[in-house]
């Protein structure tokens, strides 16, 4: 996966910025005009598209692959309907080892038989909508996210 490899030439460019109170600080991947974080989801590692014009956060089914056959919904895309789940899933964006700069959720998302290209997922509005301010900060490769 390329995006893989750019993490340690991304972590390296990232500034010495401190996170003040209820702030997240969280390493962005840059890559090919699109935005990606490293992070997890129910505890496998994944790389998550972030997509301002996504309402909701969809996930593969290679990260989610246990449904529950009551959840079943269908999704409408361009191309046609599709089958999908609506799960609670729990996942981390960022690097749950540092402590202001990981972000933790458990909430529903939709899980289905998606491609994101290099992507697992995507992180939608619903979880950044959470949040009091979302800034890129594209300089610095770094998501900020602050509390409400």
């Amino acid at each position: 996966m390329a995006i893989v490899g750019l993490q340690s030439s991304t972590l390296a460019q990232m500034s010495a910025t401190v996170a003040r109170a209820g702030e997240h600080h969280i390493t962005v991947i840059l890559h090919d005009g699109a935005v990606y974080i490293h992070g997890s989801v129910n505890g496998s590692r994944a790389t998550l598209l972030l997509d301002t014009g996504a309402a909701l956060t969809t996930l593969s089914l290679k990260l989610v692959p246990a449904v529950d056959s009551s959840s079943r919904i269908t999704v409408n895309l361009a191309k046609g309907s599709v089958p999908a789940y609506r799960l609670p899933v729990g996942f981390v964006l960022g690097d749950s080892k540092l402590k202001d700069e990981h972000c933790s959720f458990y909430q529903n998302a939709i899980v289905g038989d998606f491609k994101f290209g290099e992507a697992d997922g995507v992180v939608g509005l619903d979880v950044l909508s959470s949040f009091k301010f979302v800034t890129l900060d594209f300089k610095h490769s770094v998501l900020i996210l602050e509390d409400r």
